[in-house]
């Protein structure tokens, strides 16, 4: 696969379509401020919440997702509506920037096979990239088939407030805390800050890990140095991955 041509696309798809469920905010906590079924043992309190679940990893991800909005909301980290405006236009450009590229790619590589100079073995590579780029594209036209809806148009704007949100919040909680900042798929993540915050929540009652089974389970990715590639200290690398949103830094760096 052209890596040049694919890089733009694979970056917002992976983000757009791999992390969104992270961003959402908490849809199934019942009106009694519970969390799960009534019959699920309690795994965890956050901010009033009872959590209900037998899966340490949805506890993790639903105490997660309870303080983080408190934040948004205490901090005024909403987005706007100019910030989402933003960040689908961007969107829009790089897919049909992509898709540009992608149609010149597929024209190249047909008439590259049409020539007859290719070896096998390259004709095999060709052919194959050539399948995925038609993939791609019939999966485009779906897409597309499906966008325009006023449904449409909302998930898209839920999901880029998600992301903006989210973006925001990772820059407060690095200048309260600073610390190591590591690569993720959502952008650039302050992990120490997240631990500190996190330590300094539980320390106040904002939760409380109630199933202490699940407890390392909770704290791991924060501890765990081997899970994550971390943001070099050198230079104002960290600072420029925390204060430029992944959507324009592709902008700014030209890719």
């Amino acid at each position: 696969m052209n890596h040049k041509i694919m890089s733009g696309r694979k970056l917002w798809t992976r983000v757009w379509c791999g992390c969104f469920l992270l961003l959402l905010p908490l849809l199934h906590a019942q009106a009694e401020d519970t969390y799960g079924k009534s019959d699920a043992p309690l795994a965890a309190e956050a901010r009033g919440v009872q959590i209900r679940t037998s899966n340490p990893d949805e506890m993790t991800y639903v105490i997660r997702q309870i303080l983080l909005q408190h934040l948004v909301e205490e901090q005024g980290l909403e987005a706007t509506d100019r910030e989402i405006a933003q960040l689908l236009g961007r969107k829009r450009e790089v897919m049909e920037k992509d898709r540009k590229a992608m149609d010149a790619r597929r024209k190249e590589l047909e008439k590259t096979l049409a020539s007859g100079t290719p070896t096998d073995e390259e004709r095999k590579q060709l052919e194959m990239e050539l399948e995925s780029l038609n993939a791609m594209n019939q999966a485009m036209a779906e897409a597309d088939s499906r966008a325009g809806t006023p449904e449409s148009a909302a998930a898209e704007k839920r999901v880029a407030r998600g992301f903006i949100e989210l973006w925001k919040v990772n820059q407060a909680l690095y200048r309260q805390y600073g610390g190591r900042v590591i690569y993720q798929q959502g952008g650039a993540e302050p992990l120490d800050a997240y631990h500190e915050f996190f330590k300094a929540a539980q320390k106040s009652g904002e939760f409380t890990i109630v199933n202490k089974d699940f407890e390392p389970d909770f704290w791991r990715y924060y501890t765990t140095d081997s899970m994550h590639q971390f943001i070099p200290e050198e230079g104002n690398q960290k600072e420029q991955a925390i204060n430029t949103p992944w959507w324009m830094m592709e902008l700014k760096t030209g890719q």
